[in-house]
C-alpha cells in the first residue's frame, strides 16, 4: 500500500471518529472572534418558536468542529491554505460595500487549493458517513496533483453579509408541486461570512443566482491565478438549505407582513 492510500484510509478513519449533527444554524453576534456565535436551538425553531428571536448556546472563537485529527488538519490546511487568503480579500470587499446585489471582481489565488478546502469542508460537515458515500472526493481532497471533481458533482459560491449561517447535510428539496413544473434538488450547504457554498448531487442548483466554480478543479496545484468571480450577495434567514428569501420575502410569503 503506497503512503497515499495509506493516508486516505487514515482519512476515513479519522472522519468517522465525530459523530455530529448533519444541520447547524447559528446567529453571528459580529464578524470578529472576539464576540460569540449562538448556536441556535432547532428544536425550538421546529415547535414553531419565534425565527426573529434566536436563542441558543454562545461560543467564542468562531464557528467549527473537531472534525479532523491534528494530521489531517494539519495536511489539509499547509497544502490549502489559499482558501484563507481568498476569504480574506472577500471580507475585505464586503465590510467596505455591503450594499450590492452581486460584486465582479478578481481573487489572486491557487485555484485548485481553494476548492480543495472547500470540499474538505463539506467533508467534516455532512458527518461520519459521507466519506463512504462519496471516496472519489476523500481521495481528491487527500492528493494534492489529483484534478477534476467526480462526475455529478458541482459547487457553487455566493457572498453572504447576513449576522446568521447555516451548514446542512445532503438533502433533497422540490420545487414546483402540483404543477408541470416540478423540479428536484439534492445538494449540501456550508455558509460563513463572507462566503457560502453549495454542492449538488446530479441536480441542478437550487437558486440561478449562484455562481459555478467547478471549474476550479481542473487548474494544477501549482496554477495561480487572477480570476474575476462574479459572484451574487444573498441573505440567510431561515435554516433551510437552499433558501435565500430575505426577512421581508420570507414574512411576505408566510403572510406575517403588517
Amino acid at each position: 500500500m503506497s503512503k497515499l492510500w495509506r493516508f486516505i484510509k487514515h482519512f476515513f478513519e479519522c472522519l468517522t471518529v465525530f459523530e455530529h449533527g448533519f444541520f447547524r444554524f447559528w446567529r453571528l453576534v459580529s464578524f470578529t472572534l472576539e464576540d460569540p456565535i449562538v448556536y441556535v436551538e432547532m428544536k425550538r425553531l421546529l415547535e414553531g418558536g419565534d425565527i426573529d428571536v434566536l436563542t441558543g448556546i454562545e461560543r467564542q472563537g468562531g464557528a467549527g468542529a473537531y472534525t479532523l485529527c491534528e494530521r489531517c488538519n494539519s495536511f489539509t490546511g499547509a497544502r490549502y491554505g489559499s482558501y484563507v487568503k481568498m476569504v480574506r480579500q472577500g471580507m475585505g470587499i464586503l465590510l467596505t460595500i455591503r450594499s450590492a446585489s452581486f460584486f465582479h471582481l478578481p481573487f489572486l489565488i491557487h485555484p485548485l487549493r481553494v476548492i480543495k478546502q472547500v470540499v474538505c469542508m463539506f467533508m467534516s460537515t455532512n458527518g461520519a458517513q459521507f466519506q463512504y458515500a462519496q471516496p472519489e472526493l476523500a481521495r481528491f481532497v487527500l492528493n494534492p496533483e489529483a484534478r477534476h471533481l467526480p462526475t455529478g458533482i458541482r459547487i457553487y459560491a455566493f457572498y453572504t453579509v447576513s449576522d446568521r449561517s447555516r451548514s446542512t447535510g445532503p438533502a433533497g428539496m422540490m420545487s414546483g408541486l402540483f404543477t408541470e413544473q416540478v423540479k428536484r434538488y439534492v445538494l449540501s450547504e456550508t455558509t460563513f461570512p463572507p462566503f457560502g457554498f453549495v454542492m449538488t448531487f446530479r441536480s441542478a442548483p437550487p437558486d440561478e443566482r449562484l455562481t459555478d466554480i467547478t471549474y476550479f478543479s481542473e487548474y494544477r496545484y501549482e496554477d495561480r491565478r487572477t480570476l474575476w468571480l462574479r459572484l451574487p450577495v444573498l441573505p440567510i434567514y431561515t435554516p433551510l438549505p437552499g433558501d435565500y428569501r430575505s426577512r421581508e420575502k420570507v414574512l411576505g410569503d408566510a403572510g406575517r407582513l403588517p
